[in-house]
């Protein structure tokens, strides 16, 4: 049984592709069911890792999911922006070797947004049947009982996904000038700071050397823009020291909705082109692929 302690979002899916990795976070933020999403995380991790079973415990919410089975293991205590997540258990059927395994915990990674989002809803629908136990022993009037779905409030099932690429304005010049380490922080950094502005669901991913890419689960391609809007004033609020003189920090977008592409191919398709319709245009310039 191989075990790793204390598995966090990772800063870029490490052996997905980003259109894969928008598929996989498309597909697991339809389920607000944790059973459900568990059930289909086992199915992701039985076609990217050829995982054979996965147990999930939670014993804070009473959860105890236990799907397949294996002789081999690799067991993982998940933490997502300092929220317990409770224990996870890839099973397999021979000894797995280690390209499968980091496909495993990239999609375990991608997956945990959604995750804690499936347990607020959880954790609501039980305080809700709790109140709707207390009414009915109560006499409660049926006016005082709860109608919505406290998942409702957690998040709109209703609307489409989108990505936004964040291109840093002359980060070739800043990796010349500072070096590639010092280069490298500074964009861990903005990913940062842009994660602690998003939703608990939303994902930030560096895909390539001065390059972000942000996914917004069930968010429209209008609200994208208003989305990478932020992170543009977000950006320009960070400044770049070299010696006295100090520069503010600017970024070209690309935004692209879902609703319009076939495939997550599609989707980056067109959040490439946007970007590079923002690029021809000048610096701390914003695109969307439907404007």
């Amino acid at each position: 049984m191989m075990s790793i302690t204390n598995l966090q979002q990772a800063d870029s899916p490490r052996h997905l592709a980003l259109d894969q990795a928008l598929a996989l976070v498309q597909n697991l933020h339809r389920h607000l069911d944790t059973e459900t999403l568990v059930d289909t995380l086992w199915q992701q991790a039985a076609a990217l890792a050829q995982a054979s079973g996965l147990r999930y415990r939670h014993p804070d919410h009473g959860l105890d999911i236990d799907l397949g089975d294996g002789p081999h293991s690799a067991s993982y205590t998940l933490t997502h922006q300092g929220a317990e997540l409770g224990e996870l258990v890839f099973r397999f059927r021979s000894r797995v070797d280690e390209a499968a395994l980091a496909r495993a915990e990239d999609l375990l990674a991608l997956a945990m947004p959604a995750l804690r989002n499936a347990l607020i809803h959880h954790q609501a629908r039980q305080r809700a049947a709790h109140a709707e136990n207390v009414e009915i022993l109560a006499a409660a009037p049926p006016e005082s009982r709860l109608r919505r779905r406290p998942a409702d409030a957690v998040r709109d099932t209703a609307s489409d996904d989108a990505l936004v690429l964040v291109s840093l304005d002359g980060f070739d010049e800043i990796r010349e000038r500072h070096g590639e380490t010092w280069a490298h922080t500074l964009i861990h950094t903005i990913g940062e700071q842009i994660r602690e502005g998003l939703r608990d669901a939303d994902s930030v991913f560096q895909i390539d050397e001065g390059l972000l890419a942000v996914l917004l689960p069930r968010t429209s391609e209008p609200a994208a823009l208003d989305v990478a809007r932020k992170i543009r004033v977000l950006i320009a609020g960070l400044h770049l020291r070299d010696g006295r003189v100090t520069s503010q920090l600017t970024a070209c977008m690309g935004v692209a909705g879902a609703k319009a592409a076939k495939t997550p191919e599609d989707v980056l398709d067109r959040a490439n082109a946007a970007l590079a319709a923002a690029r021809n245009e000048g610096s701390n310039t914003i695109r969307a692929a439907s404007i």
